[in-house]
């Protein structure tokens, strides 16, 4: 990008930065997945991320090819936050002042300032973008959804996330989950396996696995074939993240052997009462595989009510599926842009 990032006080996302942000976007009131670190640091290899403080907020931008759009709303930095965090004044010279506040979803923040705010905010993506429809705020949680209203923007539905209640996901009663229990049942039986915390020393026989998988998933007819294909091609760059970068994301990876092979690793990670499955993949050939691996994570997070799955990437088969284990609750969120 010809235009420095700098000048607008951003700077480059960092695995360093992981601690700030979290701490920050932990006091976000929103079960979407978008509002933690790691979910937007795994596809770093096809977005840069940058981000910056500007009138209080983080603000969080992706950059692709030569246009930028923000992936989350900005979120408030309390000024104990940052007091706590050592951060010093320097940072916040922009800073409107606090005046009254208000409980708009996303926790409390000057809401005067916070329209001021997304205007500046998109003015910076206008300047950047050669076309300006591209601007625009992503997963704005429905508690935010007639604030975004009020301040005049256009809202469109983006992509929902599935989130279960963990218990029917680990005891699967009733007809509805006859079929998920007669596959785990199957796996159960006719494979010898074993069912372990994932380790550094898997880290190549998972990037092959995923390998095997993508080029079975490639072939296999589906709606969206040309979507899934450049999909399963980015997939691989946040999966290698992921797995690589496991510990300091601090993620949570179980993996399946079979003959001391892996034939399938899952990879999650927490944030309050709910665990959110980042990613999963199994040898589709091993039949009831899949639905072994993921009743047995479910059943090890004893401590958590609620389990994300993510969204559906668009595609009707992954929905369908998502939408067969009988969803809690299907949450939607909302991309925001200027009206035109």
């Amino acid at each position: 990008m010809d235009l420095p990032l700098s000048q607008f006080g951003l700077k480059p996302l960092l695995l360093s930065d992981k601690p700030f942000i979290d701490n920050i976007l932990n006091t976000v009131d929103s079960i979407l997945s978008s509002y933690t670190f790691t979910t937007h640091y795994i596809w770093r290899d096809i977005f840069q991320f940058y981000w910056g403080i500007i009138d209080n907020y983080f603000c969080l931008f992706a950059v692709y090819g030569d246009y930028i759009y923000m992936p989350i709303p900005p979120s408030i930095i309390p000024t104990l936050q940052i007091e706590k965090l050592g951060w010093g004044q320097g940072e916040f010279q922009n800073s409107l002042p606090f005046k009254g506040r208000v409980r708009v979803g996303m926790g409390l923040f000057p809401d005067e300032h916070y329209a001021q705010t997304i205007s500046k905010l998109f003015s910076i993506m206008h300047r950047i973008n050669n076309n300006p429809a591209v601007s625009r705020i992503e997963n704005i949680d429905e508690s935010m959804k007639e604030a975004f209203l009020s301040m005049g923007y256009n809202l469109n539905a983006g992509e929902p996330e599935y989130v279960y209640l963990r218990e029917e996901l680990v005891t699967l009663k009733g007809n509805p989950f006859k079929s998920k229990r007669a596959m785990y049942n199957y796996f159960v039986k006719n494979y010898t396996y074993s069912f372990v915390e994932f380790q550094s020393a898997h880290v190549e026989e998972c990037m092959r696995l995923f390998e095997r998988w993508k080029k079975d998933r490639g072939r296999k007819p589906n709606d969206d074939l040309f979507l899934y294909q450049a999909l399963l091609e980015d997939a691989s760059y946040s999966h290698k993240q992921a797995i690589t970068n496991y510990e300091s994301l601090s993620l949570t990876g179980r993996v399946v052997q079979i003959d001391e092979r892996i034939e399938g690793y899952t990879f999650g990670f927490r944030r309050g009462d709910v665990f959110y499955i980042l990613m999963e993949i199994t040898n589709p050939e091993i039949k009831g595989l899949s639905q072994f691996i993921f009743r047995e994570l479910c059943r090890e997070l004893s401590d958590y009510t609620f389990i994300n799955t993510l969204g559906d990437s668009g595609l009707t088969n992954l929905r369908n599926a998502k939408l067969s284990y009988r969803p809690y609750k299907v949450v939607p969120g909302y991309i925001a842009y200027p009206f035109s």
